[in-house]
C-alpha cells in the first residue's frame, strides 16, 4: 500500500480500509500519529483518542474518516469521485478494502458509482485469501478483474508482495484514470502475514506448512529488502541495521507518548451535532400562495442559484417531471443539470451527496422517494452523522436528505382524501432518523415553514432529514367544521419570494381562543393541521383558548418551548402519525413526564396511529389508521371533562 499511495499524486485522496497503517506512513510520514491513537492520546491527529487506533483521517492530508464496517467508506469515496468529476478537477480518490470487503453491498455501490459515471476512482483490493477465517474463493466467483472489466471499469491484477511490480501496475493505472478513461480496479494477490484479530489464532485454521511458506514468500517488505540487496542498493547488514534504529525511534517516541494527556470525561458529549446558528432575516419578497410542493421547489433553485456547486441527486429527479412528486420541475427547467436522475440505489444516493460533502463541507441534496425506501442506505446515514463526533470534530458530513414520509399524497386525513400508499409507502420514518445521534430531523407542517428551514438546512454541517409528508404536499390550510379556512395557520401558505431562512430546533406556538390556556397539544407535520382544526372546533363550543406547538424540528426539539406550553396549560395531548411502537412521539411523550411533572394536572395523553404496518390500502382502514381532528377533538373534550 506504501508503494500504490507513492504512485500518487498530494493532492489525490485517500479512503483507507483500517490495515493501512503503510498508506498513512507514505502520505503523512507521521509514525506518531498511529501510537497516539492507539494510547488513546487528545493529541491523536485522526481522531484525538476517541475511536480506535488504524482509524486513519486527516483534512490535511486529504485522507477521509476510516470506518470499522468493511468497506462502509466505499460509498463516500464515490461521492468525492462524483464531486472531482463534477469540479473538472484533475485530481483523484483512492478507495481500499481487503477481499471480504468486495463482497458487501458498500462495495458493489462503490463499483456501481464507478463505472455508471465514469469517476476519477482507483479501488484498490487486497487480498490475502482470507477473510478473518475463511478462505480464498467464497467473496465472489471467478475473476475479480474479469468481472471489473465487465462492469465497465479496468482492472489489473498482480503481485502485491511485489513492491515495484505493485507500483509500476499503479502508476498505469493512475495514467488511465487521469487521461479520462475512467475508473480502474488494482486486484493485489497478498499473504496473509498475522491474525485478523487479537482474538484470532491463525494456527487454529492454517497449517504450519502454509503459514511458513506464506511468510518466507509473501512478505512485501521482506521481499524489497531482497530486492535492494540484489540491486546493490543495500547489504544485508544494512537491512538488519535499518531494523534496529527504526525500533529504537518507535520506542522513544512510545515513551514520549506515553507521556502526553489523556481525553477526560467532560469531553464525551462534544461534537455530537452541529446546528447552524440562525442569523434573523425578514424575508422581504413578495408573498404568495403556495404549495408545500411549489415552496420546495422554489426552495431547491435557490440554493442551485447560489451556489454553484449544489446538486440535487435522486431517483428521476432530473426528469422534466422533476421526480415522482415533481419537486425539482423548476430545479430542472431553469438550471439543467443540477438535478440530476440516479440508479435505483438508495445507498448510492446517501453515498454520492455525503461524500461530495465531505469533500468540501457543503451541503448537497439526496432525494429518496419514499422514506420506507432508506433503509438500504441506514449504514451510510449513520456513519454520516458520526463523522462529526467520531474525529472529535475536524470532519464534517453536511447532507441534506429530503424524502416523502407518512400517508398519501392528497391532504389532511379530515378531508378524506385518502391515499392508497398502503405498505412500502407510507411509514412516517420519524423515529428511524430521531434516534440517530449527530442527525439533525426536520418535519414542516406548511410551505412557508418547508421553504424557510429547508434553505437552512442547506447550511447545517451535520447531516439533516427532511420528511415531507405526502398529505401537505398540495394540502390547503387546514379548517374548522364549518369549512372555513383558520386563519391562524392561513398565513403559513403566502410564501414570500426569495432567500428566507427559519431556525432550525425553534417550534412554533399557535394559540386559538381567547382566556387562560386549558390546553397544549404538541403536533408536528400533518398532525398540526389535524390539531388545529380539532382545537378550534372544541373552544367554538367551549370557549377558552387551545394552544398548539408546532415542533417542526424533532431532532433537536424544542424543549424550552415544549415546557413553557405545559407550564401555561397542565394539560397536554401528544400527537403523532406514527405507530405507537418505540416511537419518537412517545419520546416526547415521556420527556414531559420526566421533565414537567410538576406541571401537570394529569398524565398527558398520547393519539397515534394503530400499531399495524403503516398503512391500509382500502380507504376506510387508511382514514381510520391516523389520528384525525375527531379523535384529537374527542381527546380534548375528555381531557377537559375530567
Amino acid at each position: 500500500m506504501a508503494a500504490v499511495v507513492a504512485a500518487l499524486n498530494e493532492n489525490d485522496w485517500l479512503a483507507l480500509y483500517y490495515r493501512d497503517l503503510a498508506a498513512w506512513l507514505q502520505r503523512t510520514g507521521d509514525m506518531y500519529g498511529p501510537l497516539q491513537e492507539a494510547y488513546s492520546r487528545i493529541t491523536g491527529p485522526m481522531n484525538a483518542g476517541r475511536n480506535m487506533p488504524s482509524h486513519y483521517a486527516s483534512k490535511e492530508h486529504r485522507i477521509l474518516p476510516t470506518v470499522s464496517e468493511v468497506s462502509g467508506l466505499a460509498p463516500f469515496a464515490g461521492g468525492v469521485g462524483f464531486s472531482l468529476k463534477q469540479e473538472k478537477s484533475t485530481e483523484l480518490i483512492l478507495c481500499s478494502t481487503g477481499d471480504g470487503g468486495a463482497a458487501t453491498n458498500d462495495f458493489n455501490v462503490l463499483f456501481r458509482q464507478a463505472g455508471i459515471h465514469r469517476l476519477p476512482i482507483l479501488i484498490v483490493v487486497e487480498d490475502n485469501g482470507w477473510a478473518i477465517t475463511q478462505p480464498g474463493g467464497n467473496q465472489w466467483s471467478g475473476s475479480m478483474v474479469d468481472w471489473a472489466n465487465a462492469g465497465n471499469v479496468y482492472a489489473e491484477e498482480v503481485d502485491g508482495s511485489d513492491v515495484m511490480a505493485t507500483y509500476e501496475t499503479t502508476c498505469r493505472l493512475v495514467q488511465h484514470i487521469r487521461s479520462g478513461q475512467g475508473p480502474a480496479l488494482l486486484h493485489l494477490r497478498l499473504g496473509l502475514l498475522d491474525a485478523h484479530s487479537s482474538s484470532t489464532d491463525i494456527r487454529s485454521y492454517r497449517s504450519k506448512e502454509e503459514i511458513t511458506q506464506t511468510t518466507t514468500t509473501k512478505d512485501p517488505v521482506k521481499n524489497f529488502g531482497r530486492f535492494l540487496v540484489e540491486q546493490g542498493q543495500l547489504q544485508e547488514a544494512d537491512i538488519e541495521r535499518i531494523r534496529k534504529e527504526i525500533r529504537a525511534q518507535l520506542e522513544k517516541a512510545e515513551q514520549q507518548i506515553l507521556k502526553e494527556p489523556e481525553p477526560t470525561s467532560d469531553r464525551v458529549l462534544d461534537h455530537v451535532l452541529s446546528v447552524p446558528e440562525w442569523r434573523e432575516n425578514v424575508p422581504r419578497g413578495t408573498r404568495r400562495t403556495l404549495t408545500m410542493l411549489g415552496a420546495i421547489n422554489e426552495a431547491l433553485l435557490e440554493l442551485a442559484q447560489r451556489d454553484p456547486g449544489f446538486f440535487v441527486y435522486g431517483q428521476d429527479v432530473g426528469s422534466p417531471k422533476g421526480g415522482v412528486f415533481g419537486a425539482t420541475a423548476s430545479l430542472v427547467l431553469q438550471l439543467p443539470g443540477r438535478a440530476i436522475s440516479s440508479p435505483l440505489n438508495e445507498q448510492m444516493i446517501i453515498g454520492i451527496v455525503s461524500g461530495a460533502g465531505l469533500h468540501d463541507g457543503k451541503a448537497r441534496c439526496a432525494e429518496i422517494q419514499f422514506v420506507d425506501y432508506h433503509q438500504s442506505a441506514t449504514q451510510s446515514i449513520r456513519l454520516a452523522a458520526r463523522f462529526l463526533y467520531q474525529t472529535n470534530g475536524k470532519w464534517n458530513a453536511p447532507l441534506l436528505i429530503r424524502t416523502k414520509s407518512g400517508s398519501g399524497g392528497g391532504g389532511p386525513i379530515s378531508s378524506s382524501t385518502v391515499g392508497g400508499g398502503a405498505y412500502g409507502h407510507s411509514n412516517t420514518g420519524d423515529q428511524w432518523f430521531t434516534s440517530i445521534p449527530g442527525m439533525i430531523t426536520i418535519c414542516p407542517a406548511s410551505p412557508f415553514d418547508a421553504k424557510g428551514l429547508l434553505l437552512e438546512s442547506a447550511r447545517a454541517q451535520s447531516p439533516v432529514t427532511f420528511l415531507e409528508r405526502g398529505r401537505l404536499y398540495r394540502s390547503e390550510p387546514p379548517k374548522d367544521a364549518q369549512g372555513k379556512i383558520i386563519p391562524e395557520m392561513a398565513e403559513y401558505w403566502n410564501v414570500p419570494e426569495g432567500y428566507y431562512t427559519l431556525p432550525i430546533g425553534k417550534a412554533r406556538r399557535l394559540r386559538f381562543g381567547s382566556g387562560p390556556v386549558k390546553l397544549a397539544i404538541i403536533a408536528w407535520g400533518t398532525m398540526v393541521l389535524e390539531s388545529c382544526s380539532a382545537a378550534v372546533n372544541a373552544i367554538n363550543r367551549i370557549g377558552g383558548a387551545i394552544e398548539v406547538v408546532d415542533l417542526r424540528t424533532l431532532a433537536p426539539f424544542d424543549e424550552e418551548a415544549v415546557a413553557a406550553a405545559v407550564k401555561e396549560a397542565n394539560r397536554v395531548i401528544v400527537v403523532t402519525e406514527e405507530i405507537d411502537l418505540t416511537s419518537f412521539g412517545r419520546h416526547l411523550h415521556s420527556w414531559i413526564v420526566q421533565n414537567c411533572f410538576y406541571d401537570l394536572d394529569g398524565t398527558p395523553a398520547f393519539l397515534s396511529a394503530v400499531a399495524a404496518p403503516p398503512a391500509p390500502y382500502s380507504a376506510s382502514e387508511e382514514e381510520h389508521f391516523y389520528p384525525s381532528a375527531a379523535t384529537i377533538e374527542a381527546k380534548i373534550e375528555e381531557i377537559l371533562a375530567e
